[in-house]
């Protein structure tokens, strides 16, 4: 028997489709001499602190660093009966083949498995990219041997492992510095979440501190024995009144120039046409997905990985957590059929019926394909989409479709004219065959969004022709702060962060990693920032919180610096290519947490924005929640006082408000003899009449209590006065 080893149940049942003569039984699938089983993703965790030694269930500081000597991973308990049951199947298996995703985390999820039953038999591996039957039966019939893939492995689990030992630790040191400062909650840390924290907080520092200046643009209309346009002003080297972007901020210099120019005559001193092509958009990866959808739907970027991942689960779209935006040559052919089913489809008719399956674009390149293809259709026919599913189709199978249209061609002009010592610059634009653009709007690159000259319909010129100037005119124009991200744009930040980057070397090394995270972790990412209340959603726009921006100031430059997790992305890639060991990458991580949390207790920080401070020493006080339920504050700064002090909670701030003096009487307390208080009784008499009665001001040790009688103690014998 043949066991096939699934990440999901839905490509469980994708293969066994691709089998045929399917038997469905209890956490399986009998397909002839084959079965197909199913993990529910990972099956396995890793083991926390305390299952390593109970003393680390308390957070503490001489704890620190926890640094086990191997990592233990324990079953899940909603995943035991599924472990159980592939436990079973793999007792009367002759052959194993690993079909988890197509990614390092996908190959250790069912290996850790394999591992945990102590199998050491005969296994090959499935690489299913796309889940249509198509796909599925080209994918069984070129299994690989999995020993081929124990790089992938061991680089997730280098991940895993890594990620533990800095997240845990250094997690668990800032939440404890925090504490002295008086932050409330966790202050966690990771390799990937801090920088991407720290961008958002960046940028939103950035726009709260700008100060717009004013600039001036200056524009000419130019007159030429063929035709008028218009020319924009283009500093030269020379030029005064300049900010360090090259833009004119003197007004005397602007009205000068307007002076010295308006009427004046000039000449050509450069005209260029050229002839150029536009391809279409290559088809989406995940990242350009999240952001697209994110601009033109408002959709959140796991909200996109969800739909995209559910259009992969129905078949509909290939695997979604692709980083790469190319396609294999070899399904070139299949494009027709799969553009007949769009054809079909509403509102993709007239995209899809006019394409021409001939010609091949520039995404299909297999030398630029990774592990994982572009997300387009699988030719399918989609029914019972959700608003998000059908919605996100269209975006797919629209730029899989103008990947079937011929270039948008346009002539590309330039003018640049001389006038009294200036220079003055016209752009335009003539289309010649729209291609692709007839159906699908432009989008322009951010370095054609950079150039912000107006393009035109420009008159045939020549290098030296005679032209006038006519008024020119000033225009007042103030400087803008960057905008705020949204999770689109974030996304795409972290996939390009190389580009926030200052450093040359660094730069590259991002750049060649394509970002920190990855397409399969970054919008999981951004949702744990906003479930820790660091990031949070205004509208469309997302922000960081005051807990976000003191979490980014706290933390070590290390763990904010995204060059720090692009080397680590490197490291994981060589240990995949067989490169590096999985044993020499740890043996590094345990040496640098030790210095990372040193770094973190040297921290010296003063009260946190927003801190209570004890009454008593002027510390801290930290909020905390009783057995019961309800929540008091306290400070536990036994060198300021001799004994804690705990305070009532007031709408989720301490009750400072002076406790009443307590008034004693002449009464004393017969069981001790200390004089008795008169208290306020919570239960009213007939018609709402106020009732008392007495306690010992010996309280807590003496608990003797008397019954009120016309204002004094009633007592037993009748005397204590």
């Amino acid at each position: 028997m043949r066991l096939f080893i699934a990440e999901k149940p839905s490509l469980g049942r994708a293969i066994a489709a691709g089998l045929g003569d399917a038997e469905k039984r209890n956490g399986y699938i009998e397909c002839g001499q084959n079965v197909v089983t199913w993990c529910f993703g990972h099956l396995l965790e890793m083991d926390k602190p305390e299952e390593y030694d109970e003393k680390y269930r308390t957070w503490k500081k001489e704890d620190l660093p926890i640094l086990p000597n191997s990592f233990n991973a324990s079953v899940r308990k909603e995943s035991a009966a599924q472990l159980k049951i592939i436990g079973k199947l793999l007792q009367d298996a002759e052959r194993v083949v690993n079909a988890g995703d197509p990614d390092r985390e996908g190959q250790l999820l069912v290996d850790e498995v394999l591992e945990y039953h102590n199998y050491a038999g005969s296994c090959e591996r499935i690489w299913l990219a796309a889940l249509d039957d198509k796909s599925v039966k080209k994918a069984l019939s070129s299994m690989t041997d999995n020993n081929d893939y124990i790089g992938l492995r061991d680089a997730a689990r280098a991940r895993s492992q890594a990620d533990w030992l800095v997240g845990i630790n250094c997690t668990r040191a800032m939440t404890l510095i925090g504490r002295d400062a008086g932050s409330h909650g966790v202050l966690s840390l990771g390799r990937v979440q801090t920088p991407t924290l720290a961008l958002v907080v960046n940028r939103d520092l950035v726009i709260e501190n700008f100060k717009p200046h004013p600039y001036f643009t200056l524009h000419v209309e130019i007159l030429h024995e063929t035709g008028r346009f218009t020319g924009t002003f283009q500093p030269l080297d020379t030029q005064k009144g300049l900010d360090d972007q090259g833009r004119l901020i003197n007004p005397d210099e602007a009205f000068r120039i307007k002076k010295e120019v308006s009427g004046q005559t000039g000449k050509v001193i450069e005209s260029v046409t050229e002839k150029k092509k536009k391809n279409p958009p290559l088809p989406h990866c995940l990242s350009s997905l999240q952001k697209a959808a994110s601009s033109k739907l408002g959709m959140g970027a796991k909200q996109v990985l969800d739909a995209a991942q559910a259009l992969y689960e129905k078949k509909l779209t290939t695997y979604p957590r692709s980083d790469c935006r190319y396609l294999p040559e070899e399904q070139f052919d299949e494009a027709g059929s799969v553009l007949a089913v769009l054809a079909s489809l509403p509102g993709l008719e007239q995209v899809a019926e006019n394409t021409d399956s001939s010609i091949k674009s520039a995404a299909y390149n297999t030398k630029k394909v990774t592990a994982h293809h572009a997300i387009i259709p699988t030719g399918e026919t989609p029914s019972n989409l959700s608003g998000d599913e059908s919605a996100l189709y269209h975006m797919i199978a629209q730029s899989f479709c103008i990947q079937f249209y011929a270039a948008m061609e346009f002539e590309a002009q330039k003018i640049l004219t001389g006038i009294n010592n200036t220079v003055w610059k016209s752009t335009g634009r003539k289309i010649l065959n729209p291609g692709w653009t007839a159906f699908i709007k432009e989008e322009k690159s951010d370095a054609e969004k950079a150039e912000k000259n107006e393009e035109q319909d420009l008159p045939i010129v020549h290098e030296g022709d005679g032209i006038t100037a006519a008024d020119v005119e000033i225009k007042s124009k103030k400087t803008k702060p960057p905008a705020r991200f949204t999770e689109g744009m974030l996304i795409e930040a972290m996939a390009n962060i190389h580009r926030f980057i200052e450093n040359t070397d660094a730069k590259k090394t991002l750049k060649e990693n394509e970002g920190i995270g990855t397409e399969a972790t970054r919008a999981g990412i951004i949702e744990t920032l906003k479930a820790r209340h660091l990031l949070a959603l205004q509208k469309k726009n997302i922000t960081s919180t005051d807990l976000g921006r003191q979490l980014v100031k706290m933390a070590p430059e290390v763990l904010t610096d995204p060059v720090t997790t692009a080397q680590w992305e490197s490291r994981l890639s060589a240990i995949a290519d067989g490169k590096e060991s999985l044993s020499g990458f740890m043996t590094d991580q345990t040496i640098q947490v030790p210095e990372l949390i040193k770094a973190i207790f040297a921290l010296q920080l003063d009260p946190l924005p927003g801190t209570h401070l004890c009454p008593e020493c002027g510390q801290p006080l930290r909020r905390q929640k009783s057995k019961k339920g309800s929540w008091y504050w306290g400070c536990f700064n036994q060198q300021g006082h001799a004994k804690p002090v705990f305070l009532n909670d007031k709408n989720g701030k301490p009750d400072l408000t002076p406790k009443k003096k307590i008034e004693v009487s002449k009464h004393k307390c017969q069981a001790c003899g200390k004089p008795l208080v008169k208290r306020e009784s919570k239960k009213k008499g007939k018609g709402g009449k106020k009732n008392y009665w007495w306690g010992c001001s010996g309280f807590p040790e003496c608990r003797q209590t008397y019954f009120d009688d016309n204002g004094k103690p009633q007592f037993k014998d009748k005397k204590g006065e």
